[in-house]
């Protein structure tokens, strides 16, 4: 695991979770899968945290959120209540500004995108 010089001290094991959880760009992933073909140190890291991921997805692939639990978050999901506010200022041709401030409020389960 060499760390490169201007890294600023960060952890060179940075990013190798989300890389394997698939939270990485795949570019990233590609790239941090070719670096571990000449670093036998991050080579390893990498598949000491690929098999950890492996042994808890078997482990955990029986279990089941109790059902109270899993209708509390039903619940919760149903109670969303979602605020944006958008500020906008506008100058018209004689030089006044305008500014106009809307906001949308939307209750339930479903944010907007």
């Amino acid at each position: 695991m060499t760390e490169n010089p201007g890294d600023s001290g960060r952890d060179p094991r940075y990013g190798l979770e989300e890389a394997l959880d698939g939270e990485l760009p795949r570019e990233t992933v590609a790239r941090m899968s070719r670096h571990t073909e000449d670093c036998p140190e991050c080579a390893d890291e990498w598949e000491r945290l690929r098999r950890l991921k492996e042994l808890v997805r078997r482990s955990c692939r029986q279990d089941v959120a109790p059902s109270r639990l899993r209708e509390r978050i039903s619940v919760e999901c149903q109670d969303l209540l979602y605020t944006r506010t958008e500020q906008v200022t506008r100058i018209d041709v004689d030089g006044r500004r305008t500014t106009v401030t809307r906001t949308l409020r939307i209750e339930g389960g479903t944010l907007p995108e």
